[in-house]
């Protein structure tokens, strides 16, 4: 609950240098930022993505009439995706009068720093379990020793095949053994040619390019773990609760590598003690648009009314037919399913 010190005499200040989880979820997903939800009934925002209005093109009489134009009515395409925050990360401890008197505490490196990482990796976690229960379309299976270009190319054409996630923002975000095998070969473009920009977090992170996308290699995934995605294929809610007029002291624009945090102090007179509490909302969902072989969303039953339905069409000009919940699938994420990873020495 405290921190926790060995007192000495004379002590040399020494840190170890320790492998921390890359913070870089929130670089490769699409934030939600908080003021989309003050106010938002049940804390849920729904986006709205449409495809745009759908008109119906004719053939008429060239070179004499025999008949009025028809008039057609324009429709509208397009379906929806909610995002609720539902999970509340909390890092808290208190220093009693013993510790800031007796004790020598750096209380910003030594206290907040560790509550504000630890927060942050907890919604990291969170970010990366979300990613690994995507309701995927495809799942594309390989050997570590198979020819990085051709899986990668493999991937780009099958998430090209679905027509919907641009080629701008896609990344391949593999683990350790992967990233190990793809290094070994010749395939990868090296990061000082990549021409990458972005945040250290994601600099640091980039091992090179494939097929047009940046290699990322996360520590949060397990070493044989890997997938190829669009940033919009997985939205991320992250807001920093308000300071609360109680609080001796707070700060709700604390910001670690793309996450929002809240700290605030104040002080437990029961236990003579002062409380630090570094706090987070966060909510997660996946953006499951697969469409029909025409282009047209996948509407499931539940997402519209009938009175919405009635001024939608699909591409063809056929009239939408809910299917059941459920149905529709993840094109913006490609799951890797990696075997024989290992030693890249054998």
């Amino acid at each position: 609950m405290a921190v926790r010190k060995v007192k000495a005499k004379k002590q040399k200040d020494f840190a170890l240098a320790l492998l921390q989880r890359q913070l870089i979820a929130p670089l490769i997903t699409t934030m939600l930022p908080g003021e989309d939800f003050k106010g938002a009934k049940g804390d849920t925002v729904t986006l709205k993505i449409t495809d745009g209005s759908i008109a119906t093109a004719r053939e008429y009489d060239f070179r004499g009439r025999t008949g009025p134009i028809v008039l057609d009515d324009i429709f509208q395409s397009g379906g929806n995706v909610s995002v609720k925050l539902n999970k509340h990360f909390v890092s808290a401890t208190g220093l009693e009068d013993e510790h800031f008197t007796l004790d020598d505490i750096d209380f910003a490196r030594e206290v907040l720093a560790p509550q504000v990482e630890a927060v942050a990796e907890k919604m990291e976690n969170a970010t990366v379990a979300a990613f690994r229960n995507l309701s995927f379309k495809h799942e594309l299976p390989f050997d570590a020793s198979d020819d990085p270009h051709l899986v990668t190319l493999e991937a780009r054409r099958l998430m090209d095949s679905e027509k919907v996630a641009p080629r701008q923002g896609r990344v391949h975000l593999i683990g350790s053994d992967v990233a190990a095998a793809w290094l070994a070969s010749d395939r990868l473009s090296k990061y000082d040619s990549t021409g990458e920009t972005g945040t250290p977090a994601l600099r640091d992170s980039i091992i090179g390019r494939l097929n047009g996308a940046p290699v990322i290699e996360h520590n949060g995934l397990n070493p044989n773990e890997g997938y190829y995605l669009h940033s919009t294929g997985l939205l991320v809610a992250n807001v920093a609760p308000a300071v609360p007029k109680g609080a001796v002291t707070g700060n709700a624009g604390i910001s670690s590598k793309g996450y929002g945090l809240r700290w605030l102090q104040d002080y437990d007179a029961n236990y003579l003690r002062d409380r630090s509490i570094v706090s987070s909302f966060y909510g997660v969902n996946e953006v499951r648009d697969e469409r029909r072989a025409d282009g047209s969303w996948i509407i499931e039953v539940g997402e519209f009314d009938d009175e919405e339905l009635s001024v939608m069409l699909n591409r063809d000009g056929s009239a939408v037919v809910p299917v059941a919940a459920g149905t529709r699938k993840n094109v913006r994420v490609i799951k890797y399913n990696v075997t024989g990873t290992g030693s890249v020495l054998v």
